[in-house]
C-alpha cells in the first residue's frame, strides 16, 4: 500500500489534484482512499456530486462515540468507487484543527480500516502549508512517507512550497519522520513563463516537477456540474494530464530529501522571469 500526502498553499488546488488523481488511479486498477484533512470537509465533495459527506470522523465520533463501527461509517464510496473520508475538526475557537486531523488519522490506524478495505493508495489532502505541528501529522505519524507539493509560479505558492520542504528536510535530518518529497505538481495560474519558472525552482530544491496542470475553464465547468474533470470531461487533454501523473506515481515512486532555498532566491527567480507583481 502507498500512502501519500498532498500539501501546498491554501487555495492552490490540492483538492482538485487529489480528487482527479484518485479517479485516475482507480482507472489504472488501484483501490483508492482519499482522506480530506481539513475542518472544511470539502476535499471529497466533487467525488460525491459536489456535496459534502454526511459524516466526518471527528463530529460523528463525538456524537456516537469512538468505535470501529462509527469510524467505518464515515468512509463512503464516491465516483468510480473511490473511498472517501473527511477528518472534520473541532468547533470554531474550541481547539486545534491540526490536532483534530491527527485524532481522525489515529482512529483510522487504530482500527486498521485502510488495510481492511484493501486500499492500495491512500491520499491525504492536507490543509494549507505547515504552520502548525498538527498539520504535519500525516508525516510525523507515519501515515504518509511521500509528499507531493502543489504549487504554481506565484510568490506565495513558491514560498509555501519552500516552507514545506524546510519542514521535511528538518524531519529527515532529525529522524522524526521517514518522509521525502515525491515531486512538485505545477497547478498553473497564468504566470509568465510559468513552466520554465517552476522548473528552475525545482532544480534549486532538487525536487522533480511531475506535472504541469494547464490553467483551463474545463476545471470550473466540471466542478459546476458537481464532479471532477476525470468524470465530466474524460476525453479532455486536462484529464490526460492526471492519467499521466497517475502512471508516474505508480511506476516511479522515487522521492528525495529537498534542499530548500531562501525567500531572497525565490524573489530573484520571479524577477528573472518578470513574474513578480
Amino acid at each position: 500500500m502507498r500512502q501519500i500526502a498532498i500539501y501546498g498553499k491554501g487555495g492552490i488546488g490540492k483538492s482538485l489534484v487529489a480528487a482527479n488523481l484518485a479517479v485516475a488511479l482507480v482507472e489504472a486498477g488501484e483501490r483508492v482512499l482519499q482522506v480530506g484533512c481539513s475542518p472544511k470537509g470539502d476535499s471529497t465533495s466533487f467525488l460525491h456530486g459536489g456535496d459534502l459527506l454526511d459524516k466526518n470522523i471527528l463530529e460523528y465520533t463525538r456524537v456516537k462515540g469512538v468505535s470501529r463501527e462509527t469510524v467505518r461509517d464515515c468512509i463512503l464510496e464516491g465516483y468510480r468507487g473511490v473511498l472517501c473520508a473527511e477528518s472534520g475538526g473541532p468547533p470554531p475557537a474550541t481547539g486545534c484543527a491540526g490536532r483534530g486531523v491527527s485524532m481522525a488519522l489515529e482512529y483510522l490506524a487504530k482500527y486498521k480500516l485502510i488495510e481492511e478495505m484493501a486500499t492500495t493508495f491512500a491520499i491525504y489532502d492536507v490543509l494549507g502549508d505547515i504552520v502548525c505541528g498538527g498539520f504535519a501529522q500525516p508525516m510525523r505519524g507515519g501515515f504518509a512517507d511521500q509528499v507531493y507539493i502543489v504549487t504554481s509560479g506565484e510568490l506565495m505558492s513558491l514560498y509555501s512550497a519552500n516552507n514545506i520542504c524546510i519542514a521535511i528536510e528538518e524531519m529527515a535530518n532529525t529522524k522524526t519522520a521517514k518522509v521525502k518529497v515525491g515531486g512538485f505538481i505545477n497547478n498553473m495560474r497564468g504566470v509568465a513563463q510559468e513552466e520554465e519558472l517552476v522548473a528552475e525552482f525545482s532544480e534549486m530544491l532538487h525536487v522533480p516537477v511531475l506535472a504541469h496542470i494547464p490553467r483551463s475553464r474545463i476545471f470550473q465547468e466540471a466542478e459546476g456540474e458537481g464532479g471532477t474533470v476525470m468524470e465530466k470531461r474524460p476525453q479532455s487533454q486536462e484529464a490526460e494530464v492526471f492519467r499521466a501523473l497517475a502512471r508516474r506515481l505508480r511506476e516511479d515512486p522515487g522521492a528525495v530529501v529537498p534542499t530548500p532555498t531562501t525567500i531572497e532566491n525565490i524573489i530573484q527567480l520571479l524577477v528573472k522571469y518578470q513574474a513578480l507583481n
